[in-house]
């Protein structure tokens, strides 16, 4: 992962605070814009109408059984439990999200001590993979940015890490994984720009 002085002044950090603050705001009601940073507010705005509109298959209940039962945390074949478990608990958001996890010692503990940027890789393109069809990706890179944004922000929310870390690794993936696509389209205002709609 790239030197985090260098990740925090990017503005793919940048954008990441103020669409997570959007989303705290949008709950709790406050602004909390750092100076320089209301530029990116109509992208992250653009980004949460993406998520809002997009559906998210198989975010029905969760299997108890394999939450409570299913994980013993013994290494590294317990990574795609891990990964498929955190995919299906990050379809849900806020207070059920926190609780799901809450109730799982072995996840917490998992993500409380071992979460590392390749969890985090495998986590989110694990995800996007679930909401947007894989015979469609090449072509809806902003669906894919915006739920990029909002695993990060769904993480973020669960306080089991420090703040920079979770929002170091969204940053980190987002310039892997998508930088040259934005760069190519002019920059982040111009690449979610309403006249720049993609093919679906």
């Amino acid at each position: 992962m790239e030197d985090d002085s260098f990740l925090t002044h990017s503005d793919e950090y940048r954008l990441l605070e103020v669409y997570d603050q959007q989303k705290r705001k949008s709950k709790v009601r406050r602004v909390c814009y750092k100076l320089g940073d209301q530029r990116f507010s109509d992208v992250a705005d653009k980004l949460s109408q993406i998520v809002e509109s997009g559906s998210i298959v198989g975010n029905g209940p969760l299997h108890d059984g394999l939450l409570h039962d299913g994980l013993q945390h013994d290494g590294e074949s317990d990574s795609e439990d891990l990964v498929d478990m955190l995919v299906e608990l990050l379809k849900k958001s806020g207070d059920e999200l926190n609780e799901k996890i809450k109730q799982n010692h072995v996840l917490l503990g998992y993500l409380q001590d071992s979460f590392t940027y390749s969890m985090f890789e495998k986590l989110t393109t694990t995800f996007i993979k679930s909401v947007v069809p894989e015979h469609q990706q090449s072509v809806r890179n902003r669906e894919q940015i915006a739920w990029t944004f909002e695993v990060t922000s769904r993480l973020n929310a669960l306080e089991l890490h420090p703040m920079n870390r979770v929002m170091g690794f969204g940053a980190t993936y987002i310039k892997d994984h998508f930088t040259p696509w934005v760069q190519g389209k002019g920059g982040w205002e111009r690449a979610f720009d309403d006249d720049e709609e993609e093919v679906h």
